[in-house]
């Protein structure tokens, strides 16, 4: 489709470079976004991000969002208070929209309090987004059990959620085909009795035709008797 990248022509395809990550640097959202897979920070004009692959065409990057949601990633990254953090994290999470997972995943990845993580964590659970599937995979290491449970938690939730898709998907499908195996049927049988009613027309029109010939040749023969 015109205006959406090729994945075919994705120039890190071949596979994820070493993630500097960026812990504790300045973000400028004007000009970079994070990546809501791994949780660097590149150029804001990149489709794919150049450490895993993702394919980033599809989330709309915060910088290019409204002003809002900009300064609430602003202080989400760089306030110094952790319960500030916390809380625009929290109302970030509350927006419901894909454009905040990159912010929530380099906090839950980089942010020095375990509080301020776990919270990251617990939005991108409840936001159930595959791509959120490598960064809380990453959590898994972290060094607070609480985090590390919280990531345990968002896996399985968003593992079930691909699963029950997947089923739908498969449910769907199997519908359609059986439907289509029923119209298939449905065709042939009534192609069939329209055939059977043609052959009974046809065998009643010559049955009908012989009658005739049989009575007309009856019917010379009792006037050559009355002649003689």
């Amino acid at each position: 489709m015109k205006g959406r990248p090729d994945p075919s022509k994705n120039p890190y395809r071949k596979g994820p470079q070493n993630n500097p990550g960026n812990p504790g640097g300045f973000i400028d959202f004007n000009t970079q976004r994070v990546c809501p897979s791994c949780g660097s920070v590149i150029k804001l004009s990149h489709n794919f991000c150049k450490y895993c692959g993702v394919d980033l065409s599809r989330i709309k990057a915060i910088g290019s969002s409204d002003e809002i949601s900009k300064q609430l990633a602003i202080t989400a990254v760089t306030d110094n208070d952790a319960s500030v953090r916390k809380e625009a994290v929290d109302t970030l999470g509350s927006f419901g929209s894909k454009k905040v997972l990159g912010v929530l995943t380099y906090v839950m990845l980089h942010d020095l309090d375990p509080t301020v993580r776990k919270e990251s964590d617990d939005e991108l659970r409840n936001l159930q987004q595959p791509y959120s599937l490598g960064a809380l995979a990453k959590a898994l290491k972290d060094e607070s059990p609480e985090v590390r449970r919280e990531a345990i938690e968002g896996l399985k939730k968003i593992k079930k959620k691909i699963k029950e898709k997947e089923m739908d998907k498969g449910k769907a499908s199997e519908r359609d085909g059986k439907s289509d195996k029923e119209k298939k049927e449905k065709k042939e049988e009534k192609e069939e009795k329209e055939k059977k009613e043609d052959k009974e027309k046809k065998e009643k029109k010559e049955k009908k035709e012989k009658k005739e010939d049989k009575d007309d040749d009856n019917e010379d023969n009792d006037k050559g008797e009355v002649l003689l």
